[in-house]
């Protein structure tokens, strides 16, 4: 093949200069199927493992047990149990991320934090309706008011929530499922060890206080969710 024929096939072939408006007319004509916010949740719902939710609702078995054979009040069984609640949403919401296959969710048509955002929320209204499912039972034969009942299931299911995810934003690995799990039982324990040792501070004049480490618990949660999003928006 000669040198100018070369030359004009080089030519005939060569890529026209780049043309930034003729590229977004391009991209504007494709077609972008929109799906709505309900639908995008419940396909991430479908996402989550069927035994997460099993386990969730499996914990009244052994809560129930617990106050029928070690003559442990019901609340304080199924109290000393709410952590593993936690446990299960924080572990399975981030699992992607604690696994380390956080790259394959990144090249799905949603973004990463959409992803766990709407995985959060589903096991976040999951757990808060089995909650409030466990106050009307946690209230048979205590004399405890519906909102003391609902503060003292909330809070250690809220502070094992919140030094899961602080565990999951600062470690990588399948490592960081033990130290979840670690958490959960240590927050269990000085739960169940707070009502066998100091059982005054369950009395209705300490409520406030009970009603502030809640809402702190749960400011601090929201911020733990905007840090993990963050960072893997920057990530």
């Amino acid at each position: 093949m000669n040198r100018q024929l070369k030359k004009r096939i080089q030519k005939a072939l060569e890529a026209p200069p780049p043309n930034r408006q003729e590229k977004e007319r391009f991209l504007r004509m494709l077609p972008r199927p929109r799906i709505s916010m309900q639908r995008f949740i419940l396909i991430q719902a479908a996402y989550l493992r069927k035994r997460t939710f099993f386990l969730s609702v499996l914990l009244l078995f052994p809560a129930l047990l617990a106050a029928q054979y070690i003559h442990l009040d019901t609340l304080w069984s199924i109290s000393a149990f709410m952590p593993f609640l936690g446990l299960f949403a924080v572990t399975e919401s981030t699992r992607s991320i604690t696994h380390g296959m956080s790259e394959f969710e990144m090249a799905s048509r949603f973004s990463l934090k959409s992803v766990i955002l709407a995985r959060m929320s589903v096991l976040g209204l999951f757990d808060v309706l089995v909650l409030c499912c466990f106050i009307p039972l946690c209230r048979r034969g205590s004399h405890f008011s519906f909102l003391q009942t609902g503060l003292y299931l909330f809070v250690p299911y809220l502070l094992t929530v919140n030094i899961s995810l602080w565990i999951t934003r600062h470690f990588r690995g399948k490592e960081v499922i033990y130290a979840c799990m670690s958490a959960a039982v240590l927050v269990s324990a000085a739960n169940l060890g707070l009502h066998l040792t100091a059982d005054f501070v369950y009395q209705y004049a300490y409520i406030k206080w009970w009603a502030a480490l809640s809402a702190l618990s749960i400011g601090t949660m929201i911020y733990e969710i905007y840090r993990t999003v963050k960072d893997l928006a920057a990530g």
